[in-house]
């Protein structure tokens, strides 16, 4: 997920936005972009999809056990081996687990991600550049 912060507010022309709203504005924004992200990825998925998606984002045990199973031996995954090594541990846990089924599962389900989260973000961009006088005048 892209991450919205000062370098996003300098490309949209927010820069000289006052500094005690910059944060409130950027949490604000960040909450809007995955609001837009997910809708746009729901989109066309099965009832199905969606709940073993939701379970796998709450943690849901017997979710992510079944789609381990799917997805077979998770512990020689390059993507796993990457989350570990970032959280610089030998050993998953509980979240580490979450977070590799969730990037996962969207890589298995939704390939076209990376494409969805670029044209959501582009058209948030535009949005806010349109009102930009309108965002800093709220100053």
């Amino acid at each position: 997920m892209i991450k919205i912060d000062n370098d996003f507010l300098n490309e949209v022309g927010l820069s000289e936005m006052a500094e005690e709203r910059k944060a409130d504005f950027i949490a604000q924004t960040q909450a809007e972009l995955e609001t837009r992200v997910g809708e746009k990825m729901s989109s066309g998925m099965s009832v199905e999809q969606l709940r073993e998606f939701d379970g796998i984002m709450h943690n849901d045990r017997n979710t992510m056990i079944r789609v381990l199973s799917q997805i077979g031996d998770y512990r020689e995954d390059e993507l796993y081996q990457k989350l570990l090594k970032r959280h610089e541990v030998s050993e998953g846990n509980l979240e580490i687990l979450g977070e590799y089924l969730s990037v996962k599962w969207v890589q298995l389900n939704r390939p076209d991600y990376a494409t969805v989260t670029k044209s959501v973000v582009e058209e948030l961009k535009n949005e806010i550049i349109n009102a930009r006088e309108e965002i800093l005048a709220a100053n």
